[in-house]
């Protein structure tokens, strides 16, 4: 709970109380509002502060990453309603979770991931770019200015 209320107390785009029913959630969860906050969010963790870092930052230890991946997991735990919860019961709904997060480990599955988002946000932002014609004409404009 500790975690999810911080959570929400952090990113201020939690499902307002009142909410009931899955399609509710995911609309307000997928709503314009709360797209601004995700790419702020990302914004921040590429670019801290507007400025890429001028070093890495340090590798986090062992302890650091088993905290944080079991912070992920309650919050996904949580995220979720109940029923699922309740139908799989709480160790088998915990170890699909952490099924899913260990696929996400995988360098090829994220980069596919990363591709399949951007497409999906190009989409969202600028909805005339899946059509053909919007391509051809954006391809042409591009092609003369190189010459």
């Amino acid at each position: 709970k500790r975690s999810q209320a911080n959570f929400r107390s952090t990113h201020k785009c939690s499902v307002p109380p009142g909410f009931c029913g899955n399609s509710a959630r995911v609309a307000h969860l997928t709503s314009a509002p709360c797209w601004v906050i995700y790419l702020q969010v990302l914004q921040e963790a590429v670019w801290p502060g507007g400025t890429l870092p001028a070093q890495p930052q340090p590798e986090r230890s062992a302890a650091q990453k088993e905290k944080t991946k079991e912070q992920c997991l309650d919050c996904l735990m949580q995220l979720l309603p109940e029923l699922i919860t309740d139908m799989l019961g709480n160790e088998k709904y915990r170890l699909s979770l952490e099924t899913m997060l260990e696929s996400l480990q995988d360098h090829q599955i994220n980069k596919h991931l990363l591709y399949c988002i951007c497409d999906l946000l190009l989409e969202f932002l600028i909805p005339e770019s899946c059509d053909e014609n919007f391509q051809h004409s954006l391809l042409q404009s591009l092609t003369k200015d190189t010459y």
